[in-house]
């Protein structure tokens, strides 16, 4: 559906230039729901204005549906973004338009009667639950009521792609749960690919199938969002996972010596990760009686990721070098992944 190949975006000032988005390459498939994260100033926004060509890239090709945007005409291009829809961090209304009126903006000049209009308006506001608005104005409108307009607005022209450029960010957490939720529904519904900016992991974890993380203008991880979640690899996707998994307080409590104590030279502290159906296994009562070594829990929890469950449980491992090796061991060939986070020296030669 959108394939960015080798997609750069440089500004040009008086003093210097800035390159916002570097050499990105991604491939996005039709009816998936897709995030880009990252921090502010990572180059997010700029790429996914790049897909409908809101901003023009230095460098590289944009193919969405098969067409070529970079090499269309005015005209040509005029015609294809009809067919990609977008919604904004401030909603974008026009505050003179009751909320028919911004509704039907985009099928201004379609050849439609106003009958065909109305028909059509009444279906997009019945879809995002504002039936009963359409007589009023975005001054009398919740932030999430507008969003729902707003997405209403996008969806006019029955487009087969949706970019979201911090859609969520201007609303409150109840209310972004239920933005989600209808761009969920109306991804399910209408086969609609859509794209997701955001900085937020808890908006990635809710409702993306793929995420793509970005860091000064490049992407450096990308993956189905498992695959991210249980096994991040870039310091950046870490990062953003932390945020989910509270890693960060975690490790706050580890380095405080009075909640373990110190570490003798027989004890390891280690992440075990676990996916799917290993969550509910036994694991820790088996490394006990099969390798004679303690595991006592220190932090556990789990997430549901597209249905998926992913644990993490921070383990304390009591025991003698070669034990404690082989346990490690267990647990790779029963696929649970294993990260030393405390005296990983100890066991560096395997699992620095």
């Amino acid at each position: 559906m959108i394939y960015l190949k080798n997609v750069g975006k440089t500004y040009h000032t008086k003093e210097h230039e800035l390159e916002a988005v570097k050499g990105v390459n991604l491939h996005i498939e039709a009816g998936k729901i897709v995030g880009i994260i990252g921090y502010s100033g990572a180059g997010k926004s700029t790429l996914i204005r790049c897909i409908n060509l809101l901003e023009r890239p230095t460098t590289g090709e944009v193919i969405v549906n098969g067409k070529e945007l970079t090499k269309l005409s005015a005209k040509e291009l005029r015609k294809s973004r009809e067919k990609i829809g977008m919604i904004f961090q401030h909603f974008n209304l026009m505050r003179s338009r009751n909320v028919f009126q911004n509704v039907a903006y985009p099928l201004k000049g379609n050849g439609l009667s106003k009958q065909e209009i109305k028909i059509k308006v009444e279906g997009l506001l019945d879809l995002v639950g504002l039936s009963d608005k359409l007589k009023a104005y975005p001054s009398q409108l919740s932030g999430g009521q507008k969003q729902r307009v707003a997405i209403a607005r996008a969806l006019a022209n029955d487009p087969q792609v949706l970019l979201c450029d911090e859609a969520t960010s201007a609303l409150d957490p109840e209310t972004t749960q239920s933005i989600l939720a209808l761009l969920k529904e109306i991804n399910e519904k209408l086969g609609l690919t859509i794209v997701i900016i955001t900085h937020q992991m808890e908006v990635v974890k809710e409702i993306c199938h793929e995420v793509a993380v970005m860091d000064k203008g490049e992407i450096v991880e990308q993956g189905n969002i498992v695959q991210i979640f249980s096994k991040p690899k870039a310091k950046m996707t870490k990062n953003f996972v932390s945020t989910i998994f509270k890693y960060d307080k975690i490790y706050e409590l580890l380095d405080n010596n009075s909640f373990i104590g110190k570490l003798t030279e027989e004890e390891i502290i280690a992440k075990i990760s676990f996916v799917g159906q290993n969550t509910g296994q036994a694991f820790i009562s088996k490394l006990s009686r099969k390798f004679k070594v303690d595991a006592s829990i220190l932090f556990g929890n789990i997430e549901i990721i597209q249905e998926v469950p992913v644990g993490n449980l921070i383990v304390k491992f009591n025991g003698g070098r070669d034990s404690i090796i082989e346990a490690f061991k267990y647990l790779e060939d029963k696929n649970v992944q294993v990260e030393v986070i405390r005296d990983a020296s100890i066991l560096s030669e395997s699992y620095a």
